[in-house]
Parts: C-alpha cells; sequence; structure tokens
C-alpha cells in the first residue's frame, strides 16, 4: 500500500489543479501537501505532474493513478459512513452561509449543476454576514462578497467584478452621458464599495452632491428590481447582474466599469478544523465555478 496522506494529497491536487487549493481542502499547509506529493513520487518511483506551468497537469500515469484513488476514496467514505451508522445511500448535508442577495442572483441559479454532479449531497443555504460563525456549529463554508480575508478562518478569493450604471431599457434612452445622471434618479445599496461618489469619480465627474440622493435598497437583488421596474439607476455588480442583462430587463447605458478587485470569497474554517466530505466536494465545486467566471 501507498503511504495514504501521501495519496490523498496527491488525488486533491490532481482534481484542483493546484497545491494551495488541495491544502485548503484537506486543511494543511501547501508546503504540507507538496512533501506528500514528493513522497509518493519517490515511493511510485514514478513523476506524477508535469511542472513546467503554472497549474499543476498530471502526467498520463499521473492522471489514470489520481482518477483510480478517487473512486477508492469515494468507497473508502462511503464504507466509514455505513459502519458509523449512516444508512448507505442516506444523503450528506453542506451547510453554507452566504448574503440573500448573492444567493438569489449567483448561487441558486447553478446549483442543479451541482446537484447532477452530486446527487448525495444536499445544501442548504441560510442568510448570514458574520464569516466568524463558519465551522462552529452554524454553517460548514460561507461565499461573502467584500474585502477579505477576516480573522479566526481560512478565505480564499474566488473571483473579482465591476461595478456598472444599469437602468430598464425605456430610460437608458433618456441617458446620453453620465452628466444626464443628474436629472434622474439613482440608486443605492447597502455596500459600501459600491456607492455612486466612486464610480462618478472614475467618470471624471467628482463627487457632486446629487450623487447621494434616491433610495437607499438592503440588497443587490431588490436594487435590480427596482432598477427593472424602471424606478432609477443602479449601480451594480456586473456579475451578479448578469442575469437580468441577458434577459434584456437591465441595460448599462454607458461606462466607464470601475474594478472592484477581488470581490468575492470562499470563507472556511481555521486550519486544523475538521472539514467533512459533503463541506469539501461543495468547495472544489465552488472553485471550478470561479475559474470559470474568471475566464
Amino acid at each position: 500500500m501507498p503511504p495514504l496522506n501521501a495519496a490523498t494529497a496527491f488525488e486533491a491536487c490532481a482534481r484542483l489543479g493546484s497545491t494551495v487549493a488541495a491544502a485548503a481542502e484537506l486543511g494543511v499547509t501547501h508546503g504540507a501537501v507538496s512533501k506528500q506529493v514528493a513522497l509518493l513520487e519517490s515511493w511510485l518511483e514514478v513523476p506524477l505532474f508535469d511542472r513546467g506551468g503554472v497549474r499543476l497537469v498530471p502526467t498520463e500515469a499521473g492522471a489514470r493513478y489520481a482518477a483510480a484513488l478517487g473512486r477508492a476514496l469515494d468507497e473508502v467514505d462511503a464504507a466509514t459512513r455505513e459502519a458509523a451508522g449512516a444508512a448507505p445511500g442516506a444523503a450528506e448535508v453542506v451547510r453554507v452561509g452566504t448574503t440573500a442577495s448573492f444567493a438569489a442572483l449567483w448561487l441558486l441559479p447553478r446549483l442543479p449543476a451541482f446537484r447532477a454532479q452530486q446527487p448525495g449531497i444536499e445544501v442548504w443555504v441560510s442568510e448570514s454576514k458574520a464569516p466568524a460563525e463558519v465551522g462552529k456549529g452554524g454553517v460548514d463554508l460561507a461565499l461573502r462578497m467584500g474585502r477579505g480575508p477576516w480573522p479566526g478562518v481560512r478565505a480564499e478569493a474566488l473571483f473579482s467584478d465591476h461595478l456598472v450604471p444599469l437602468c430598464a431599457p425605456a430610460l437608458a434612452g433618456r441617458l446620453r452621458s453620465p452628466r444626464d445622471l443628474s436629472r434622474h434618479t439613482l440608486l443605492h445599496d447597502e455596500d459600501p464599495r459600491a456607492g455612486w461618489s466612486v464610480w462618478l469619480e472614475a467618470a471624471g465627474l467628482g463627487n457632486p452632491a446629487w450623487s447621494a440622493r434616491g433610495p437607499r435598497l438592503p440588497d443587490s437583488a431588490l436594487l435590480l428590481q427596482v432598477a427593472a421596474d424602471g424606478q432609477g439607476v443602479a449601480l451594480a455588480r456586473r456579475k451578479l447582474a448578469a442575469g437580468w442583462v441577458e434577459s434584456g430587463r437591465l441595460v448599462q447605458p454607458f461606462g466607464p466599469a470601475v474594478p472592484l478587485g477581488p470581490a468575492y470569497w470562499l470563507v472556511l474554517p481555521a486550519r486544523g478544523t475538521p472539514i467533512g466530505r459533503a463541506a469539501q466536494a461543495f468547495a472544489a465545486w465552488i472553485r471550478s465555478e470561479a475559474r470559470r467566471e474568471s475566464r
């Protein structure tokens, strides 16, 4: 038998594409993962990765070995749960904490893909704005918007976003340039990073007094709904609003698109805290979705 910790570390690296992602899933340092992979290669006397690029790419032999290990680890996991008293085939649960707007606009439309990939795992989504709750009985992991990292937890930046003005198509016809916003209702949400003053400064208009007027909404989902109803111009996160724009209910009358930098985060328990198999699978899926979003 190979050293099992090394085999587990290698399987995670091959599946996730990096020692950093594998370390986050396994709850160890990426240096420890690298040492385990090197130990396995030494034990096998076979290279398992082509190390020419940034991303770890398994060799042909490594890819076959990783696939076999993945199947074996799944069988061990199922056997362990059955021996511990779980009914064979019983669904596992991963508890995910996030904001209502991120859940409604980004996560929930993608969950059918996760259920198709992992039919034995149920996802329970709850509204939470406190990253420190992760791993303490409330939620297994969290998806956050804002500025990370946060103390007491591990935070992985998933993807970035941009602020753009959006409005109903009928209203867009009356907006020729950013200066025209002074004659229309501005819609605001509670995100301090998404204030109109930030966008107007980037548009070359400074910080006019009229930038603060207009109604406030508690989250991005309501902000987009009110904008689609024709009640004003919203300053929105472009990736969260993608579905509304693709449907034609909202349009962007003009630029610029102001970068937010790392805007969305996967939050995991502090190092040393065990992470269940369901949470590991969900975290790996979220990372793959984030890579797709970043293309």
